[in-house]
Parts: C-alpha cells; structure tokens; sequence
C-alpha cells in the first residue's frame, strides 16, 4: 500500500515512512536498487515489484520515472557502462607507445569489473536477457562498447586504417566478455588480472604486427 502522510516530507510505503526525495535522487536509488537485484536474481526476476522494494520507493514511483522495465534496464546499462569508460592517454601526445592506449583500456575496464563484481554480473545479465528478448536492445547495448571504443582508440592514434578498428575493437570486446565472465565465475581477482596482462600482449603483438605490415 502507497499513500500520502499529512506530511509534504513523507510517503507511506509497505508500512514504513520514507523521505520524500527528488526525481533525480529517486532515479539514481531504482538504478541501485536494480544492481542489486538483477545481480542476485537475474533479470527475469528482478521485478519492478522487487527492485521498488529495494528502493523502498513506490512502485508507482519506478514507473513514473522509467515507465517500462525495458527502459530502467537500459538506464542502468547506460550508467554502468559510463562508469567504466576510460580516457587512454593519447599516443602521439604522450610520448606512449602506440598500444598503450589499448592496454590502458583493457586494463582499466577489468580492473572496474574486479572491484565491482555485483555490477559486473548485472551488465552481463542485462545483455544475455536482450539477447534472448529484445535483440534490438541488445543491439544498442553493444553499440554503446563499440562505438565509443572505436572512437576513443581512433583519437588515440593507434596504428590502425579506420576501416580495421572495429574489427579490433570487437576483439577486444570478446576479450572483456570472456575475462568477466570468468572473473564472475571463478572470483579470483589475481588469475583475472594477469590474464588481462596476457590478453593485453596479445593485443600489443597483433597492433605491431599490423604496423610492421602497413611500413
């Protein structure tokens, strides 16, 4: 049961008073909220019931803010997908050498997901659940990877043709996926980052090898 209190500050919610908030705090507590039970329940079961519940916000609430399911899973893949973009040096500018923006991004994107494991299983949840139910979704959620990657290397000047970055970069997409899924498998930290150190030289040697080519 929702209803208001007498108080402008307060709403009723499942029997407890909770704080009235902005629509934008709102917002950022259902995308918490939604972690945390796509995490432990997948998608399927995470409920807009159960992720209200989380919250302890109304579900009316959620979907005033999101109005479908489908559009606060893509929120939240938009914002875990923003926290794990990482702005690799440019090569040229910096003195680097010419992988270094890869391996930054490699690096830097497992070393997102060793930290923050919950987050890590959601964002693989929410693309297997596109995948088997919206696979125009699932396209827009690989988009966002490939072509904000693409673009970041390209600025880096990695020594590559345009046409070729996004082979590469959906390379090093599976690279990710794979390193995730096993560090979601086997939670091991350690092994997941010095695999990352392997898959890193492997990109490293295909970069070269490509530039040995092209001189």
């Amino acid at each position: 049961m929702v209803r208001l209190t007498g108080s402008t500050d307060h709403v009723c919610v499942r029997g407890a008073f909770v704080a009235r908030i902005s629509a934008a705090e709102r917002r950022e507590q259902f995308l918490e909220a939604a972690v945390t039970v796509i995490a432990r329940d997948g998608v399927d079961g995470a409920t807009t019931r159960k992720i209200a519940d989380e919250a302890r916000s109304p579900l009316a609430t959620l979907h005033y803010c999101f109005q479908t399911k489908e559009n606060l899973l893509f929120a939240l893949y938009e914002q875990l997908f923003s926290e794990i973009r990482v702005e690799a040096p440019t090569a040229l500018a910096t003195g680097a050498s010419a992988a270094q923006p890869v391996e930054d991004l490699m690096t830097e994107t497992m070393r997102w997901v060793v930290d923050h494991p919950v987050r890590a299983r959601a964002t693989i949840e929410i693309t297997l659940w596109a995948e088997r139910n919206d696979p125009g979704m699932a396209g827009r959620l690989y988009a966002l990877f490939l072509e904000a990657w693409s673009e970041l290397l390209l600025r880096a000047g990695i020594p590559l043709p345009a046409e070729a970055v996004e082979t590469f970069v959906r390379l090093l997409i599976a690279m990710a996926d794979g390193l995730t899924l096993q560090m979601i498998a086997e939670q091991d930290a350690e092994r997941t980052m010095r695999d990352t150190a392997t898959a890193c030289r492997v990109l490293k040697a295909y970069l070269e090898g490509s530039s040995s080519k092209a001189a």
